[in-house]
């Protein structure tokens, strides 16, 4: 199954060079950050093949871009530019073909460099198990990470880069 790509504590990231197409086009969904070039191109294809909307595309498809948009992909199968799959939250950013890789390798390096692995894996677990909890639930689980966070090492390093005006050494504890 796909969806175990959502539980890695780490952001998994998909850079999207070239055509997305059926199964190409769903594995990314599973991604939590979705980076395009401007020759990208989506399809979900599934229907000019007879086929259906297969790996959980139905569940997260609509997720992500809505229902009207997620029913219009799957029934016309038609080709997405990068654009417009950046227009409608399919893609978070598009970048040029030109450097295209190095650009998506550096947004990833950024955030190993800068951010809190344990912050990112705490809120990768908090975003996606919300769409499935009431508000208080929410609120009182988000309580109960924030309390954890200031007993951790990534709270102090960040506190303490912060003041100390330098890159930060984060540990993920």
């Amino acid at each position: 199954k796909h969806a175990w790509l959502m539980s890695i504590p780490k952001p998994v990231i998909a850079a999207v060079n070239g055509p997305a197409v059926g199964l190409g086009f769903v594995l990314p969904l599973y991604c939590d950050i979705r980076i395009a070039s401007e020759k990208a191109l989506f399809s979900t294809i599934f229907a000019k093949r007879g086929l259906v909307a297969e790996y959980g595309l139905a569940w997260i498809l609509p997720r992500i871009v809505g229902l009207p948009a997620a029913i219009d992909y799957c029934f016309s199968a038609r080709n997405i530019d990068a654009a417009e799959a950046l227009r409608a939250g399919l893609v978070h950013r598009v970048l040029p073909e030109e450097g295209f890789l190095a650009a998506a390798q550096s947004y990833a390096a950024e955030l190993a460099a800068n951010v809190s692995p344990r912050s990112l894996g705490v809120m990768k677990r908090q975003l996606y198990e919300a769409q499935f909890q009431g508000l208080g639930e929410a609120m009182d689980i988000s309580f109960q990470e924030m309390l954890a966070s200031f007993k951790g090492e990534d709270f102090k390093e960040g506190v303490a880069h912060f003041l100390e005006k330098r890159a930060p050494r984060f540990t993920g504890k």
